[in-house]
């Protein structure tokens, strides 16, 4: 029996539906449910799955929307209840048991203690101190990249700005050839657009051929690790040893998926929201072109601004009660950190972006067991960026609209056209 809808249900629309965010996540909606009930129901639409057998139309029911900056933050810390494992961690239901296994090899979609093993693996990689120690190169890869988009011509910084320096930081610290950033790209598009007719376009097939040649230039890189280790992250995974003994293939393929996949579409995405952003506020992108020490700040409130994954599924696994509201065991559960992140109750004028925001205690990298491991890479990269692109910001201009990306999971731009030219 589905539950109660509450006075906050949907009348049109839905936040779940991918289209809902071609113009923009609904901030309208999510501000009315805060107002009426942090936590309510979501009736989900019909989702159009393709593949070589025809068209299937998903079936979906609905679920419980967490909009609530409190209410995200203690449903986050409560693994043991609001499991990740249980139906995994994406809005939409696994459609097999194979399907939700899969699910299940992702570090998202794991609850401690499996969680909690699998993640030392990486977590050394990506501590404060050893991002520091890459600033350089990352700086460098900045410079070259400022330098080719402010010559003058127009640029999709989508394209020649956001994705460039995540990809290439990413090559860096895989020990992967840089012209090979293009296929880390085109998989990630693929996986996290799957609902966007521009890239997955709904197409299960396009969805597990990205698997399967991902996962064979990750064995492809392991095997050349195992003969020859270097001082580079997949040599680290390939060497490995948690509790005795190395990661299996399938550990090992879906760990690397997941920092190919993250490690350069929410960084993309910040530093893309970020222009956009500037490029409608001449008078923020001047003060940041003049208090270039402000750029720490700003990114941060980027990231409460943008919010590039702007939620996470959970499912209850006994009966619980969030923000007064009572839920079953089995109850989907939708963390919404984009909406947290506007919170009246915890932003001072939340609608308002403010470059030296604080406190800003936003949770765009979550919360909890599953904060991002690479929220201080994604810091520096954004800040060193924005360091070098700062005595250029005055010079911001579009010369086209932007063009969103139909997703009800990452708040993202496909294209920003903008030029930096003189006058």
């Amino acid at each position: 029996m589905s539950p109660q809808l509450t006075r906050a249900a949907a009348v049109t629309g839905s936040l779940a539906d991918p289209a809902t965010y071609l113009d923009g996540p609904p901030f309208a909606e999510f501000a009315r449910r805060r107002r009426e009930a942090p936590v309510s129901w979501v009736a989900e639409v019909p989702l159009r799955r393709h593949s070589a057998r025809g068209t299937v139309v998903q079936r979906v029911g609905g679920y419980w929307a967490v909009t609530g900056h409190v209410a995200v933050v203690a449903a986050s810390r409560r693994p043991e209840v609001f499991s990740s494992a249980e139906r995994g961690a994406f809005l939409a239901d696994p459609t097999s048991r194979a399907d939700l296994e899969r699910s299940r090899q992702l570090l998202v979609g794991m609850d401690p203690p499996a969680h909690t093993r699998l993640r030392r693996v990486v977590t050394a990689a990506f501590t404060a101190p050893v991002v520091r120690g890459m600033r350089a190169a990352i700086a460098e890869h900045a410079r070259q990249i400022v330098r080719r988009a402010t010559a003058g011509q127009p640029v999709d910084a989508v394209a020649e700005v956001a994705a460039e320096l995540p990809l290439l930081v990413l090559a860096d610290l895989l020990g992967i050839p840089r012209e090979d950033r293009g296929l880390f790209l085109r998989w990630s598009n693929n996986l996290v657009g799957f609902d966007d007719p521009a890239f997955g376009g709904g197409d299960v097939e396009v969805f597990k051929q990205t698997f399967v040649e991902a996962f064979g230039y990750a064995l492809t890189a392991a095997k050349a690790r195992r003969r020859d280790p270097g001082d580079d992250l997949v040599s680290r995974l390939v060497t490995a040893e948690v509790d005795g003994r190395r990661l299996t293939e399938s550990e090992y393929c879906h760990l690397w998926l997941l920092l190919v996949v993250a490690g350069n579409e929410t960084t993309r995405h910040l530093i893309s929201g970020g222009l956009d952003l500037l490029a409608d506020r001449p008078d923020l992108a001047d003060r940041l072109a003049r208090q270039p020490d402000l750029v720490p700040t700003a990114v941060d409130e980027m990231l409460r601004w943008t919010t590039p994954i702007m939620q996470f599924r959970r499912t209850a696994v006994v009966d619980t009660e969030l923000a007064g509201q009572r839920i079953r065991a089995g109850d989907k559960v939708v963390l919404y950190y984009i909406s947290a992140n506007r919170d009246e109750s915890v932003f001072d004028r939340p609608e308002t972006f403010l470059l030296d925001r604080s406190p800003n205690p936003h949770i765009a990298f979550g919360v909890g067991p599953h904060f991002c491991l690479g929220s201080h890479l994604a810091r520096v990269e954004a800040a060193v960026l924005f360091e070098e692109l700062a005595p250029h910001l005055r010079r911001l201009r579009r010369t086209g609209p932007a063009v969103r990306l139909e997703s009800n999971f990452m708040n993202g731009l496909k294209q920003l056209p903008v030029t930096f030219a003189a006058g």
